[in-house]
């Protein structure tokens, strides 16, 4: 790969600072790809302890520092990108307005002194525009992609005795852009503590999960992880026959697995079935 030199503004909380890297393009016949010098596909061919010494996530434009990105991490009420954004502009603006008054006070120093000819002093230099939040979201995506591997791992390592199972629609509704109508349900299954151990996005709730069985199954067995006790879920947990569910069979890696209906869903049923016009409970 041939390297071409490109500034990058690079975007701190604090200062601004200029940063020169490399454009690599690929010297292959036929190839005309190019890639920035800290890419993740340059990145993934360097070793744990020399990857972490580039602390900045470029786009074609702009960088920002890997400690900006680290407050939308945790994303929690009112920590937005629109938050973010406005409070490095409030940082941003406060420190250029620091050094305007050191600017103009070396100036006065100047003018103050006795000279034969008039002194002239250059236009401070405006401040530079932050990036829009959406930027923020694009840079934060970028963040993701470096730690997939990590984030895969951590999920991968979560398991418990008491597993539940729900399946809903309400986050399927907010998919936008081209994954929009592509998924009817999202199921997640967590343990006792509240910890996501897989979710799905599938077209169907009960048929397509046959496969989040057997990957959850596989993971407890090739980790060497005893086997969880119960399973509550919110549909097909018994039946009068004491045939097997459909829900057991999906399961049945797990022989001794108990299948029981959640206290919310019971609570639920309770009231209807005890309820009535005649007699209200």
């Amino acid at each position: 790969m041939e390297p071409t030199r490109e500034p990058a503004r690079f975007w701190m909380w604090t200062r601004f600072t200029f940063l020169i890297t490399e454009t690599l393009w690929c010297s292959a016949a036929g190839c005309k790809t190019s890639y920035i010098s800290t890419s993740k596909t340059i990145l993934d061919q360097l070793a744990m302890q020399h990857r972490l010494e580039f602390r900045l996530i470029l786009t074609q434009r702009y960088a920002c520092d890997i400690w900006v990105i680290c407050f939308l991490r945790e994303r929690a009420l009112g920590n937005s990108p629109c938050r973010l954004v406005r409070q490095l502009r409030e940082n941003h603006s406060r420190e250029w307005l620091k050094f305007l008054c050191r600017y103009f006070g070396a100036c006065t120093d100047f003018a103050d002194r006795p000279c034969l000819l008039p002194i002239t002093f250059q236009e401070p230099p405006e401040p530079v525009v932050i990036p829009s939040h959406r930027w923020m979201l694009a840079v934060y995506g970028r963040d993701i992609l470096s730690r997939l591997d990590h984030i895969k791992a951590k999920i991968t390592c979560t398991f418990g005795s008491v597993l539940k199972m729900d399946s809903t629609k309400k986050i399927t509704k907010k998919l936008s852009g081209l994954a929009k109508g592509t998924a009817l349900w999202l199921t997640s299954v967590s343990n006792e503590v509240g910890q996501i151990l897989i979710s799905v996005l599938t077209a169907q709730e009960r048929p397509a999960l046959d496969i989040m069985a057997a990957d959850l199954i596989r993971r407890y067995s090739n980790a060497g992880v005893a086997p969880p006790r119960l399973l509550y879920v919110d549909t097909e947990c018994c039946r009068e026959d004491r045939v097997q569910t459909k829900l057991k069979q999906r399961f049945g890696g797990w022989p001794d697995l108990i299948v029981r209906l959640d206290i919310y869903h019971f609570m639920r049923r309770l009231t209807s079935g005890c309820t009535k016009d005649s007699h209200p409970l």
